[in-house]
């Protein structure tokens, strides 16, 4: 399956249908053992996370980034409504609100779980020289989406 991935209005727009129940694609963002396999860009060689699955609660996911060393991922759930719904915003250095949030849905439809994701926020500026930060973005999510489908697929094979 194919992920779609687009900007809409400055925000950015993933979906993907997953052949999973919406209970066990939910899961798999919330439960670190799930989560750590399949969170990351392409380059993400490992994850640490820190989940309280509860609004209010950490949603941290730092990536072991190949030739990079750790990126650090913190936020900040502001929704959490299973298996349908999780939201969250990020949080800058020094615990500062930078502005991005993500949300989640979860859907079922007929085949398996629709996930659409809107990143919201993300900065006009230029990164690693002359690089667009939501072409970084972009590509991560993509990533993840994609890593995702291979790990859902491998637990229903087992």
């Amino acid at each position: 399956m194919s992920t779609d991935v687009k900007f809409e209005d400055g925000n950015l727009i993933v979906s993907r249908v997953y052949d999973a129940p919406r209970e066990d694609v939910f899961d798999a963002w919330f439960e670190t053992s799930k989560v750590q396999q399949w969170w990351g860009c392409a380059d993400c060689t490992a994850v640490r996370s820190e989940v309280e699955p509860r609004v209010g609660g950490q949603y941290n996911h730092h990536m072991t980034i190949a030739g990079a060393g750790e990126v650090p991922g913190f936020a900040t759930l502001t929704e959490y409504d299973p298996p349908a719904r999780l939201a969250f915003a990020s949080v800058g250095p020094g615990g500062t609100d930078d502005g991005m949030t993500v949300s989640v849905d979860f859907t079922e439809v007929d085949g398996g779980t629709l996930v659409r994701l809107v990143h919201a926020g993300i900065p006009d500026m230029r990164v690693e020289g002359d690089v667009e930060l939501r072409e970084i973005v972009r590509g991560g999510w993509t990533a993840a989406f994609g890593k995702l489908g291979s790990f859902l697929g491998a637990v229903r094979e087992s």
